[in-house]
């Protein structure tokens, strides 16, 4: 048994496994890289470009508020609205500019600072709600961040506390134009950061972005202006202040769930790649194996001289032909090998033949002539037949030394065109005595037209020993039939018989030199009509069926001319 180690099919499986599963794993590694840089690019530009279009609303939110406070700041009544303590009356006119422009919807109110920062006044807009506009407690700008920009200052943001809203501050000084004194004060618009964070918009359909305002010390607010905690994952945009710019916090997990999911579906992929590969492979292999052993068998089966083991092959696959290939050379070995052994069979029985006719023959003719001169003087009925007896069993015993003869050293034959008709004839005309004694019908059928090219005398030798054959396979009597037909450069003659018919296994051996299943019988026969057959560039064989009888067929070539 081949070691798995050294199985081609195993080596062929393993190639085909790897041939497999590792383009697949390839593009699984390849389909990680690239989708996963390919949502980085697309988020990164989808994502920037949002930023940038919440940057712009953002800043010119901001660019809003500034001029609005740049144009409170230009009124000079303020400067003295902001001192504290002051006498002087409050302009209604002024008052009323005031309390409009702080009751804009994204302003808390405007509050008035002294150069101390002290709240000094504050005017309550439509969203204002607790301190500093309504019920006591202090209001101070102390612990803000701080950030100085081109059109003041911004303080903040300011959290949510006991209720209070987020917010942060717009502040710039006051100046007195008129009495030309420097700052005494500063005004600052109290905005509402949900007025801002608003602008960002709400976080997308599917959850994965949601936008965020970072302020200075990395404080971050939700669109609605509610505190955060700042994710780690956060892309920022531009900044609209030094220490603000708005974020996009980005949900990764959800993102990158497709992708996981690909990839899962392409690990299961590969999962069933390799177990259809391996079913397939153990199926193949039982089948495959299996094939080979029966070529081992029968190859171990020739090695050990059975060259009669074939092989069933009835696919168009590979291991099919190799076993026809098999098949035909067993036969083409057995062949040889029968050849070979006939030619020293026949060399062996040759000289064995000689021998025998040598040592034999000339003791027989001696014995024969004893005996007829004894038969010329005996007068007693008795002895007579006893001498008679004897000399019957001398022709016998030299026509068996014929046979042996014949077979060991058979003459050269003689090509010609020879009419089966005449050699009908003759045969029939021989055996005739015989047939009648046997009680056997012989009949032929043949066109004068069929012609063979063979030697007249051993094809003449040939039907006489198959029709005698004939006869003894009908004790009881019977009927032979001879036909000859013509075929496409070949003739075919037919001696059949109705008698007992051969098993299979008798039928193979019949034309084996010293077989025989009769009595008394040499077996010589039919070997010297094959051998005669062949001879003749013909062939000889047999069909049988039991109780039905007995066909020999013979082929030779047919002559020129014939039809």
């Amino acid at each position: 048994m081949v070691s798995w180690r050294n199985s081609i099919a195993i080596r062929y499986f393993l190639v085909s496994l790897i041939a497999a599963v590792v383009p697949v794993i390839v593009i699984s590694a390849l389909y990680d890289r690239y989708s996963s840089g390919l949502v980085d690019t697309l988020t990164g530009e989808r994502l920037e470009r949002r930023l940038m279009a919440i940057a712009g609303r953002l800043t010119g939110f901001l660019d809003n508020r500034f001029y609005q406070l740049e144009t409170l700041s230009g009124y000079p009544a303020l400067a003295s609205m902001a001192s504290p303590g002051g006498s002087e009356p409050v302009d209604a006119g002024l008052m009323a500019v005031v309390q409009f422009e702080a009751d804009q919807p994204d302003l808390y109110g405007i509050l008035l600072f002294s150069n101390g920062g002290e709240l000094v006044r504050a005017y309550p807009g439509r969203a204002a709600a607790g301190p500093p506009y309504w019920g006591g407690g202090p209001f101070s700008l102390a612990g803000l961040d701080r950030i100085t920009v081109p059109g003041g200052e911004v303080l903040g943001p300011i959290p949510p506390r006991s209720g209070r809203p987020a917010s942060f501050l717009l502040m710039r000084p006051l100046y007195d134009k008129f009495n030309r004194t420097e700052s005494t004060g500063a005004i600052a618009l109290h905005v509402r950061l949900a007025s801002l964070t608003e602008l960002m918009g709400a976080e997308d359909e599917a959850g994965l972005f949601r936008p965020l305002l970072v302020t200075v010390g990395g404080a971050a607010y939700s669109s609605v202006g509610i505190p955060e905690r700042a994710p780690e994952k956060l892309i920022r945009g531009a900044e609209i202040l030094p220490g603000w710019a708005p974020a996009v916090a980005v949900d990764w997990e959800d993102l990158a769930a497709p992708l996981e999911r690909v990839r899962y579906n392409l690990m299961i992929a590969i999962a069933v790649v390799v177990a259809v590969l391996i079913w397939m492979f153990l199926g193949l292999l039982h089948k495959v194996t299996g094939r080979i052993a029966v070529l081992v068998k029968g190859a171990n089966a020739v090695a050990a001289g059975n060259l009669a083991w074939r092989i069933s092959s009835t696919g168009d696959d590979e291991i099919s032909a190799l076993a026809r290939a098999f098949n035909g050379m067993a036969s083409r070995l057995q062949n040889v090998v029968r050849s070979a052994v006939e030619t020293e069979k026949m060399a062996v029985l040759g000289q064995f033949a000689t021998g025998v006719a040598h040592e034999v023959r000339n003791p027989l003719a001696a014995m024969k002539t004893s005996v007829q001169a004894l038969l010329a003087h005996e007068r007693d009925e008795q002895r007579r037949a006893i001498l008679e007896g004897m000399d019957e069993e001398v022709d016998q015993l030299d026509e068996t030394l014929d046979d042996l003869l014949t077979y060991a050293r058979p003459r050269e034959p003689k090509i010609e065109s020879v009419p089966t008709h005449d050699i009908f004839r003759r045969v029939t005309a021989m055996v005739e005595k015989n047939a009648r004694d046997a009680g056997v019908t012989i009949r032929y059928a043949d066109e004068q037209s069929v012609l063979v090219r063979a030697d007249a005398g051993h094809l003449q030798q040939t039907l006489m020993n198959l029709v005698l054959n004939a006869f003894q396979a009908m004790p009881e009597g019977g009927r032979v039939s001879l036909k000859a037909t013509q075929g496409t450069g070949l003739a075919t003659i037919e001696v059949s018989d109705t008698g007992a018919g051969m098993a299979p296994n008798v039928l193979a051996k019949i034309t084996d030199p010293f077989f025989t299943t009769r009595p008394g019988g040499t077996g010589l026969g039919l070997a010297i009509s094959r051998q005669l057959v062949e001879m003749n560039r013909g062939e000889l064989g047999f069909t049988s069926t039991p109780g039905k009888g007995t066909t020999a067929i013979v082929r030779l070539p047919a002559a020129a001319g014939a039809r």
